[in-house]
């Protein structure tokens, strides 16, 4: 992992004795993807993604991942990842809870991981963070979109023979995704909060205050910051 700087904590984890001990003893294990947790919520940001762990139950995370640019951009894509209790020896599994075109997700919305990482071997280059990272490479890496050995070779074969085509069903997903990304009502325990501001309400309140004759400079630099400070709590996008 060459962004991580592991200090001495993280390669205790990282030991084979450790790690060998975590495929038998759950408590081991829990403590391995306890740590992982810590290492992703000062990380995970880097690939657009926030996380959950599901209450009471360490082996499932809820996610929600978000796409920059590419084919897929502004797409926001909900999804549960689950650790085997053969974990660390085995690989998590992604699903996403909304379908998705992509050659690397079959009909029920699961994620080929085995193309994403082929040779899973817990460690220091092999680990959530880098199988997260892999999830985010996979919707801008157009090498992804051609793979015809994977879960949906239909849609690498439309992307190959007509990517006008296959950009119109990414498109479809992404709008219906959309939809539902604030339908709260399931189990999902990352709810999201939609956006309630409104871009003329805030613009028309900026100018209010830089227009006003009864303020200084610093007062209306101060009033601004304070402005969108409570907006941006009362936006936040997570409950």
């Amino acid at each position: 992992m060459n962004e991580i700087l592991l200090n001495s904590q993280s390669s205790n984890f990282l030991s084979e004795e450790i790690i060998n001990k975590a495929t038998k003893d759950p408590e081991t294990r829990n403590n391995i993807i306890k740590f992982e947790y810590k290492l992703l919520s000062v990380y995970a940001h880097k690939f657009s993604i926030i996380l959950l762990p599901k209450t009471e139950q360490i082996l499932e995370w809820h996610g929600m991942i978000s796409i920059s640019y590419g084919l897929y951009a502004k797409g926001k894509f909900k999804f549960v990842l689950t650790f085997p209790k053969t974990f660390p020896e085995s690989i998590p599994k992604i699903r996403f809870l909304n379908p998705l075109f992509h050659p690397l997700i079959d009909e029920y919305n699961n994620v080929d991981v085995d193309t994403l990482i082929p040779k899973w071997k817990y460690g220091q280059d092999c680990m959530v963070y880098n199988l997260l990272n892999k999830l985010y490479e996979m919707f801008i890496d157009i090498s992804y979109y051609d793979c015809v050995t994977s879960f949906n070779p239909r849609a690498a074969q439309l992307f190959s023979n007509d990517i006008n085509s296959y950009a119109e069903e990414v498109n479809k997903q992404i709008a219906q995704s959309e939809q539902q990304l604030y339908d709260n009502k399931n189990d999902f325990v990352l709810k999201l909060k939609e956006p309630t501001y409104n871009t003329q309400t805030i613009l028309q309140k900026l100018q209010d205050i830089n227009s006003s004759k009864n303020l200084t400079f610093e007062q209306k630099k101060k009033d601004l910051l304070s402005y969108i400070l409570q907006q941006s709590k009362e936006n936040q996008i997570i409950e």
